[in-house]
């Protein structure tokens, strides 16, 4: 059973992970824990899934699509250490890179898919929203979409460090199944793979199923052909492979496995050296590809900074306006009152509440609030974001939107209302 963790992202619907063994995967602005799969309930998390009756025995009919939650979330206890590049080969309407794109230990994203339609029409799915220009990430994250096969080796791919295969092979001709794995475990050789495919013997228990559950489907293996071949391949490539699924079915028909089945593959040793690497021909035709906002570009970091600084300078004008409202001679404020009115004014969690209590004058002079740049530097995000206080007055003194004295040491602001600090 997946439980939410905290963190600014949207709750996953459902999802599910397999092994003998409990974890918690945490990547920052990411958090869930896991349970064991003899806890996941194949009807309830399913929420979204649709319901059929056969023989008075609900069953979830168990969509594609979930598959890419449940069965990456295994790999992405994984993933803090692995900083380099994710892939989902057949990623279809990408529902999987949609969700990875909120870990922020991932830094690139690529999605591969023959079907060069439908990545033109779900592409817009992974461009970044408007909360993450507003917030833009601590690490840098690019995500990239090709047309292409996952038989076909493609030099852009051996930066990865995870692969997903999610409900792919059993898609792939028999001259394309053959050549997949020299392809996924010879060639872009990453420390984790992840393969899920339906099980066929689990389809007595589906309503409706001839053959095949899908008219593109080449083959569903049983349990015993997919193990067969995934252990093969272990033992060529250098992998451990671990065994699990999703989609119990009703009590009574435990023998029948699990609905989807999915084979985890770590790699042993260490990569392997590739002697054609980056001058190889590059097969796959790019689609689309962002670059989300990052905190790692300097410009987006200055614009950051500055609305923080503005913020916290704007709440300095607010507390004198609402303190001395017929009081035109107040000059000096201490700072211990300014942290007070922060403090009534500012969420108690919001991240530009000051820390310090130290007493340091604001003054007014004229039309303009003198406020100490080291005020500012108190407040926490401020002092987050810029790093030293010389790294802020750099910040200050490089942009027109702030206007510093003649030593540097003080922000002039407006003491009444000024549409330049917008």
């Amino acid at each position: 059973m997946l439980v939410p963790g905290t963190g600014n992202i949207p709750r996953f619907p459902h999802a599910a992970r397999g092994a003998n063994h409990g974890f918690k995967l945490s990547c920052h602005d990411i958090s869930f824990k896991f349970k064991t799969l003899e806890d996941y309930n194949f009807k309830k998390q399913l929420s979204l899934a649709k319901t059929m009756t056969y023989n008075s025995i609900h069953f979830e009919k168990y969509p594609p699509g979930h598959a890419h939650q449940s069965a990456m979330l295994f790999g992405n206890s994984r993933l803090p250490s692995l900083r380099g590049q994710v892939a989902d080969l057949g990623c279809a309407e990408c529902t999987l890179l949609s969700r990875l794109k909120f870990c922020s230990c991932i830094e690139v994203l690529v999605g591969v898919d023959t079907n060069l339609e439908l990545l033109k029409e779900k592409m817009y799915r992974l461009s970044p929203l408007p909360c993450e220009y507003l917030q833009p990430r601590a690490s840098m994250l690019t995500v990239s979409l090709y047309h292409g096969s996952a038989a076909v080796k493609d030099s852009r791919m051996l930066d990865c460090d995870f692969v997903s295969c999610i409900e792919l092979i059993e898609h792939l001709d028999p001259p394309e199944l053959e050549r997949f794995p020299e392809v996924v475990f010879g060639y872009i050789n990453p420390a984790v793979v992840v393969i899920t495919t339906p099980n066929a013997d689990f389809n007595p228990l589906l309503p409706g199923i001839m053959r095949f559950r899908h008219w593109d489907h080449r083959f569903e293996w049983s349990r015993a052909e997919f193990q067969a071949w995934t252990l093969n391949i272990g033992s060529k490539y250098g992998y451990r492979v671990e065994f699990t699924g999703v989609g119990k079915g009703p009590p009574g028909t435990e023998q029948f496995g699990f609905c989807t089945q999915i084979s985890i593959f770590l790699r042993q040793l260490s990569r392997t050296t590739q002697i054609e690497t980056k001058n190889s021909e590059t097969l796959y035709k790019l689609v689309y590809e962002v670059v989300y906002p990052s905190l790692k570009d300097k410009k987006i970091l200055q614009d950051v900074v500055l609305n923080e600084v503005i913020y916290a300078a704007e709440c300095v004008r607010r507390h004198l306006i609402d303190s001395h409202p017929d009081d035109d001679e107040a000059e000096n404020w201490s700072q211990n009152e300014r942290t007070s009115v922060q403090a009534e004014d500012v969420p108690e969690n919001a991240s530009s509440k000051p820390k310090s209590s130290e007493t340091v004058k604001v003054c007014r002079i004229g039309g303009k609030l003198h406020i100490p740049l080291i005020n500012l530097f108190s407040v926490p995000k401020v002092q987050q974001l810029s790093g030293s206080l010389q790294q802020l007055q750099e910040i200050l003194r490089a942009t027109d939107r702030v206007v510093l004295s003649a030593c540097g040491s003080s922000v002039l602001y407006p003491a009444y209302d000024d549409s330049s600090y917008n």
